[in-house]
């Protein structure tokens, strides 16, 4: 089972990227704390929160939830899938 994140990089491109953590060696909380909040100011001067994860900086950072290793979804389209498929229930 993994931990799954979806987060946005630092940039104009607003590039989505998927992350997930091993639920054998992380609890969800333990996953959550990896993502290290940051203060830093725009070129306009403007102050955010961002997160730094393993040396990549990032506008926001969601957790999706804990998925069996084979149904971990690499896209928005598939999270949708799951969810409806696991939800409809």
């Amino acid at each position: 089972m993994k931990h799954v994140f979806k987060a946005t990089k630092l940039g104009w491109e607003k590039e989505k990227e998927g992350i997930w953590f091993d639920s054998d060696d992380y609890t969800a909380q333990e996953a959550k704390d990896e993502f290290k909040p940051y203060e830093g100011t725009t070129q306009r001067g403007y102050s955010y929160t961002g997160y730094e994860y393993d040396g990549q900086k990032y506008h926001d950072v969601t957790y999706l939830g804990e998925f069996e290793d084979d149904e971990v979804p690499h896209n928005d389209l598939e999270l949708l899938d799951y969810r409806l498929r696991h939800f409809k229930k």
